[in-house]
């Protein structure tokens, strides 16, 4: 008799484990769904002439506060960003004229532009919200703040030594330029330095 309560309780027992994983894979079939689609369109190709030369790394602590009636908290909200930049220098050679004289052997490169910021990738972490009581941290908000970011930092990489890094490159571009045209026997004549590179 003790052996056919032990196998009976022993079949209840399987029988609930076999139940209650049931139940759980029922709940979690039917649990949040998540669905991604996706379609990409080429919108439009554009031919550009841009060299980047310097590359320069940021990261910053941006500090953002907005209040109103009074600097306190139930009308202040607040947020700390860290920003990591990434800003690319160089230069725009569609502006570039490019004159070549067969008869004289010459190729003279003019209205060479200045060095410019041509691209500013950055990422943003967030790090303390504080909303007031009255002044909370909207969407609009999170976007100005991307917007201030990348103006914040490109006030920087200006203000740094990008510029003279990217044309000291540019220098050292038009030297092997130099060299591989009076190879083929001809001259260089650009706009800054107004003078003919010869052989």
């Amino acid at each position: 008799m003790k052996w056919i309560k032990r196998v009976l309780l022993l079949i209840i027992l399987i029988l609930s484990v076999l139940g209650i994983f049931g139940v759980y894979k029922y709940f979690v079939d039917r649990g949040p769904k998540k669905e991604v689609s996706s379609s990409v369109l080429l919108e439009r190709v554009e031919k550009v002439m841009k060299l980047v030369t310097i590359e320069g790394s940021f990261s910053e602590i941006y500090d953002y506060k907005h209040h109103f009636i009074a600097d306190i908290w139930p009308f202040r909200k607040k947020a700390l960003v860290r920003i990591n930049a990434k800003v690319l220098v160089g230069y725009d050679f569609e502006k570039v004229i490019i004159n070549v004289d067969e008869a004289e052997k010459t190729i003279t490169i003019t209205n060479i532009p200045g060095p410019e910021i041509l691209s500013i990738e950055h990422d943003m972490d967030y790090y303390n919200f504080e909303n007031g009581l009255f002044n909370m941290i909207t969407n609009k908000d999170i976007t100005e703040m991307g917007f201030e970011a990348k103006d914040f930092i490109a006030q920087k990489a200006e203000q740094s030594d990008l510029y003279e890094q990217a044309e000291v490159q540019r220098k050292e571009l038009f030297d092997v330029l130099e060299l591989a045209i009076q190879a083929s026997g001809w001259q260089l004549k650009t706009q800054e330095q107004e003078e003919i590179f010869k052989n």
